[in-house]
């Protein structure tokens, strides 16, 4: 029996299985993770959408890292007053929040620029190879996930039920659909043939793209056809940092994840992490720091990186919840691998075509300037950090879902592969923990088999087994010789396979 060459992980059973067909059709890791992601516009939908954002890391065979930027983008032309077209409503989500959904919250999608220049770059099978079993699970229907029927449980009155756009998808029978119920994506199906065989540019300049301006006009917004033709994904070299003998790089500025991410390991690096205790002191430490430094100096994107500069040079002289989330990782045994992080947000509530749109310019957290006040053109600010960790002779591509817990998930894996030499599965699924930072003070979420009890100064909120609140890691690898592994998160609804 042959070794198996490529391996992936990915949010859903149906990503995992989405990344095996490709894989046994010839594609590479780029391929298999970018069907992956594709298929998560279908399989999981309100955490992936064509309509949303995205990042994607690559490690190359000869060793180089790039990440394909495919962001939100705030529109060209500007509301006519902030708030235009945005309706703020409360949700029973993540303890109780507020969000804006509606017309005038959805920023310029990016993440289907991204894959496609990805795919360009590197990928070896035809284009519309890669959304060839995502079309088939949308026509053709698939049960409802556990996941997103918890999501949509929760979000139906203050968002979904609201359109009948998205209503006519999610609750055909006036009710929000319960897990295991068929979910038929006909229109959806439709618009991604046509995107197969017309590229990205018949959504970004074709009849896709007028569907989607002359949605958004309609409900008060201010995208317009010319913002979806303007908008490019960019082709970005990572950040990186040393930790523990290994090399990470990640989602570089002006997105916010990466930046927060190597920070954190630049401070664990300088930490005592032999005790159980002093691991737990470290972790829970270099989090509040670099989220610390974030909350105060990163609320305008276009200076991130001078603020990330200093940041680490201060480290190494020493010695935000956006929740609609999904992540895939591939590797393969060229040498190739891939990570590829997604959002939706929490979602604008509108289909078009099928398609689910973004309410990025309508999350309160991420938009610390206020609603609206970015720079027309500018990207929008986001917690994701896809990454690449380089060491003892593999190559890892790691990523999370879950907001501000993105970082502490990816942190917490590394820790565990980097020092203590666990294998994909163990790593991922150790228990891990979390700084809430609220208005009353910090608190301190722990899995079970972390000394949480033992560090001072914290509200402590234990739990009583592993949870989805803290991330979902997706984790594939390739040994220098040439082995493949994966592992999916066992706090969520994921799959992986080595094929």
């Amino acid at each position: 029996m042959a070794r198996p060459r490529t391996a992936i992980s990915a949010g859903s059973e149906l990503g995992a299985k989405a990344g095996e067909i490709v894989a046994r059709d010839g594609g590479n890791a780029v391929d298999v993770c970018l069907a992956s992601a594709v298929m998560g516009w279908v399989a999981e939908p309100f955490f992936a959408s064509i309509g949303g954002s995205g990042f994607i890391a690559i490690r190359t065979p000869g060793g180089p890292v790039e990440v394909v930027d495919g962001n939100l983008t705030m529109p060209l032309t500007p509301p006519d007053e902030p708030g235009q077209g945005i309706r703020r409503v409360y949700m029973d989500y993540s303890d109780g929040m507020y969000t804006g959904i509606g017309g005038g919250a959805v920023g310029v999608p990016g993440i289907l620029a991204a894959a496609y220049r990805a795919w360009e770059r590197h990928g070896r099978i035809e284009w519309p190879a890669i959304l060839a079993p995502a079309i088939a699970a949308a026509r053709d229907g698939f049960p409802f996930p556990k996941t997103s029927a918890y999501y949509l449980s929760v979000t139906w009155d203050p968002i979904w039920s609201r359109f009948e756009s998205s209503a006519g998808i999610f609750g055909p029978e006036g009710r929000p659909l319960a897990e295991g119920e068929p979910l038929v994506q006909a229109e959806l199906a439709e618009a991604l043939e046509i995107i197969a065989e017309s590229g990205p540019k018949s959504f970004y300049e074709g009849d896709l793209a007028t569907e989607i301006e002359a949605a958004i006009q309609a409900d008060g917004g201010f995208m317009r056809v010319e913002d979806l033709t303007r908008y490019e994904a960019v082709v970005r070299e990572p950040i990186a940092t040393e930790s523990f003998g290994w090399k990470i790089q990640s989602n570089p500025p002006p997105a916010v994840g990466g930046a927060v991410l190597v920070h954190m390991l630049a401070l664990l690096a300088n930490a005592k992490v032999d005790d159980p205790v002093d691991r737990l002191r470290a972790i829970v430490e270099a989090q509040s720091e670099a989220v610390g430094h974030r909350q105060e100096h990163y609320k305008d994107p276009d200076t991130i990186a001078a603020g990330l500069d200093a940041a680490i040079k201060g480290v190494q002289s020493r010695a935000m919840r956006s929740p609609a989330t999904t992540h895939a990782s591939s590797a393969d045994a060229d040498g190739y691998a891939c990570s590829l992080t997604e959002s939706n947000g929490y979602g604008a509530g509108m289909a078009v075509h099928g398609m689910l749109l973004n309410n990025t310019l309508g999350e309160e957290e991420l938009n610390p300037l206020g609603i609206h006040s970015l720079r027309p053109g500018s990207r929008c600010h986001s917690n994701m950090a896809p990454t690449i960790a380089t060491g003892r002779d593999r190559v890892v591509a790691v990523g999370s879902p879950g907001a501000d817990r993105i970082v502490g998930a990816i942190a917490q894996t590394v820790l565990r592969l980097a020092l203590d030499g666990e294998s994909l599965a163990d790593a991922v699924a150790a228990p891990r923990a979390h700084v809430d930072f609220r208005h009353e003070g910090a608190r301190l979420c722990y899995e079970p088999g972390l000394p949480g009890e033992e560090i001072p100064g914290y509200t402590l909120r234990p739990y009583d087994e592993i949870h989805m609140y803290f991330g979902g890691v997706q984790a594939a690898s390739v040994t220098m010789d040439g082995k493949v592994d994966a592992a999916h998160d066992p706090r969520r609804s994921g799959g992986s396979l080595v094929i």
